[in-house]
């Protein structure tokens, strides 16, 4: 009796998404950067750095969502 063969699939790449966006929020809230956007100037009446820090904060979220959201081509 042959054993049983193994069905391969073709990764979802989900995994692979979620790790860049974690790498994304190190590289964003990483010391260097905060830095650099830690200058004096106001955007509208708003510190640049506080701009920086909420929306880097928005954007590592609705990329999340999107990931974990999406549809795989199968249906699942």
């Amino acid at each position: 009796m042959s054993p049983p063969r193994l069905r391969l699939t073709r990764p979802a790449g989900k995994r692979e998404r979620l790790i860049a966006a974690f790498l994304l929020g190190l590289a964003l809230f990483s010391p260097p950067l905060l830095n650099v956007a830690s200058r004096d100037v106001l955007v509208g009446g708003i510190p640049f750095l506080v701009l920086w820090l909420f929306g880097g904060w928005l954007a590592l979220i609705v990329i999340m969502a999107l990931v974990v959201e999406r549809k795989t081509d199968n249906g699942e």
